[in-house]
């Protein structure tokens, strides 16, 4: 059975292969996810969510900043250092973001992903003037 951290892998594998629409398939259809701004339910979400970001922006970047999972492998939580240049605009914005993901049953059941919205918005504001 996969661990949490081997499903979280498993899902970016899909994404960066430019199939995010795949990732339901590693998640409970029940799946739980929690960004910065709402709350949804439901495995193919998760995929629906990397669609609206993968549209937002152009040359996304990921960095691993550090890992914490748990004993038994059933939960993970990454700190990421994301980077895109919104579409339109020519100018690459930096965010971070912690994510934490729950599996059970070699199934995802709960994603949480909460963003540095304040340095977003404010490097969003910059770019307009």
């Amino acid at each position: 059975m996969k661990s949490a951290r081997e499903l979280w892998e498993a899902v970016y594998e899909r994404v960066d292969a430019g199939d995010p629409g795949a990732v339901a398939d590693l998640c409970d259809a029940e799946l739980e996810i929690r960004t910065a701004s709402q709350g949804k339910t439901g495995a193919q979400r998760l995929g629906d969510m990397f669609v609206q970001q993968h549209g937002l922006y152009q040359e996304l970047e990921r960095r691993i900043d550090g890992f914490i999972e748990s004993a038994d492998g059933s939960a993970l939580s990454v700190e990421l250092t994301l980077s895109g240049i919104p579409k339109g605009t020519g100018r690459r914005l930096t965010w971070n973001v912690v994510e934490t993901v729950r599996a059970d049953a070699g199934r995802i059941v709960s994603w949480h992903a909460m963003l540095d919205r304040t340095g977003l918005v404010q490097q969003i504001r910059a770019l307009h003037g």
